[in-house]
C-alpha cells in the first residue's frame, strides 16, 4: 500500500567565503512517520538577484511604454475630442460675443461641419448647426415681416394723407361726406392690419409656450358648424357637415386649431353667394386625421394658388378691397405645421384630367397627426 509523502520545507541564507551567498531549500521526504530521504537544491545568491534585476527592468519597459501609449492617446483624444469641442466652444462664444456688441466682426456665425462623425460630437455640430440656423431662419422671416408691415401700413396711410389733403379743398358738403368715409375706411383697415400684425407677432412665443392637450376634434367642429352654419345660412348659402360616428382624438392647441377652420371657413362664407354650398368633412386615414372644406365659389385662380398662404396676399375683388389684411390663411398654415400637420388648397374640377375647365369651386385640406 502507497503512504503519502508529506515535506517540509526549510530555506536557509549562507556565505561562502568570497561572500557570495548561497540560497539553500530542504525538504524532508516522510513516509508516514518515518523520514525516508531529503530533497536540497542550493543556487547562488546572484542568480535571484539577477532575475530581480530583470523583472525590474520589465517592469520598467512596461511603464515606459505605458507612458508613450498614454501621451499619444492624449493627444488622439486632443485632436478628436478636445479640438473640435474648442471649435464648437470658439463659434459659440463669437457668437455671444456678437449678441453683446462687444465684436467688431461681421457676418453669419459659422459652425464647424462636423456631422460626418458617427459620434456624440458629430451630433452636437450637427445640432448646433441647426440651431443657429432656424434663428437665422427666424431673424430673415421678422426682417421679411416687418418690411411686409411697412408695406402694408404705407398703403392706408397714402390714402388718408391725401384724403385729407382733398378734404381742405373740397368746397361741397357730398365731398366732404365721401371723403370722410374714404377716411373712416382707411381708418378701419389700419385698425384691423395693427391688431391682425400683433397677433401674428405673437403667435409663435405663445405656440411655444401654450400647453397641447388631448381633446375630441369632432365635437369641436361640430361646435363650430353649428355657429358658421347659421352665419351661412343667413346669407342663403347651405352649410352641409359628414363627420364619423366615432370620436377623433388629438394632441393640440385646441383653440389654434379652432382658429384655423374658422377663417377657412369664413373664407369659403365670404367668397359664396346665395344659392352656394359649403361642405366640411372629416376622415380618419391610419396615423392622420384629414379635414377638408369645400365650396361651389368661383374656385382660386391659377396664379393665385402658390401665393394664397403668404403674408398679406389677398384675392378679393375691388368691393371687398381693404375688409382683410390677408394674414389668416398665413397664420393658419402657421398653426398647422406647428402641430405636424400640412394645409393645402386647390380647386374643384369637373375631372381630374382637364385642368383647363372652370373650377367648380375651391377646397382646402387640412392633415394633423393623430
Amino acid at each position: 500500500m502507497l503512504v503519502p509523502l508529506v515535506l517540509e520545507r526549510h530555506a536557509r541564507v549562507m556565505s561562502s567565503g568570497d561572500r557570495e551567498g548561497v540560497f539553500t531549500v530542504a525538504a524532508p521526504i516522510m513516509q508516514g512517520d518515518t523520514p525516508a530521504g531529503v530533497v536540497v537544491m542550493a543556487s547562488i545568491s546572484g542568480e535571484f538577484d539577477r532575475l530581480v534585476r530583470l523583472e525590474r527592468e520589465r517592469v520598467l519597459q512596461m511603464f515606459i511604454v505605458a507612458t508613450l501609449v498614454s501621451v499619444g492617446l492624449s493627444l488622439i483624444l486632443a485632436s478628436t475630442i478636445s479640438n473640435p469641442l474648442a471649435e464648437l466652444a470658439a463659434a459659440a462664444e463669437v457668437g455671444g460675443a456678437r449678441n453683446r456688441g462687444r465684436c467688431g466682426q461681421r457676418g453669419r456665425i459659422r459652425i464647424p461641419d462636423l456631422t460626418a462623425r458617427p459620434d456624440e460630437i458629430g451630433r452636437l455640430s450637427g445640432a448646433l448647426r441647426g440651431m443657429v440656423a432656424a434663428l437665422y431662419h427666424r431673424i430673415d422671416g421678422n426682417e421679411q415681416f416687418a418690411a411686409d408691415v411697412a408695406h402694408e401700413i404705407k398703403n392706408p396711410l397714402a390714402s388718408l394723407r391725401s384724403a385729407v389733403g382733398t378734404l381742405r379743398l373740397a368746397r361741397r358738403d357730398d365731398q366732404r361726406a365721401k371723403l370722410l368715409d374714404v377716411i373712416e375706411h382707411d381708418v378701419r383697415r389700419l385698425d384691423r392690419l395693427v391688431s391682425d400684425i400683433s397677433n401674428a407677432s405673437r403667435l409663435d412665443s405663445e405656440l411655444v409656450k401654450e400647453e397641447q392637450e388631448s381633446f375630441d376634434l369632432i365635437a369641436m367642429l361640430t361646435n363650430l358648424a353649428q355657429y358658421l352654419g347659421d352665419q351661412a345660412g343667413q346669407k342663403g348659402i347651405e352649410f352641409i357637415t359628414d363627420f364619423p360616428r366615432e370620436p377623433i382624438v388629438i394632441t393640440g392647441l385646441e383653440a389654434r386649431l379652432a382658429q384655423v377652420f374658422v377663417n377657412l371657413i369664413t373664407n369659403a362664407i365670404s367668397f359664396c353667394e346665395d344659392g352656394d354650398a359649403i361642405r366640411l368633412w372629416v376622415r380618419k386615414r391610419e396615423n392622420r386625421v384629414v379635414v377638408v372644406v369645400e365650396d361651389t365659389g368661383p374656385g382660386i385662380p391659377d396664379q393665385a394658388l402658390a401665393k394664397i398662404f403668404q403674408r398679406f396676399y389677398s384675392q378679393r375683388s375691388e368691393k371687398e378691397f381693404g375688409n382683410n389684411s390677408g394674414l389668416g390663411l398665413s397664420i393658419s398654415k402657421q398653426i398647422v405645421e406647428a402641430h405636424d400637420g400640412v394645409i393645402w388648397a386647390e380647386n374643384i374640377r369637373p375631372t381630374d384630367a382637364d385642368v383647363t375647365s372652370d373650377p367648380l369651386g375651391a377646397r382646402f385640406v387640412v392633415g394633423l397627426p393623430v
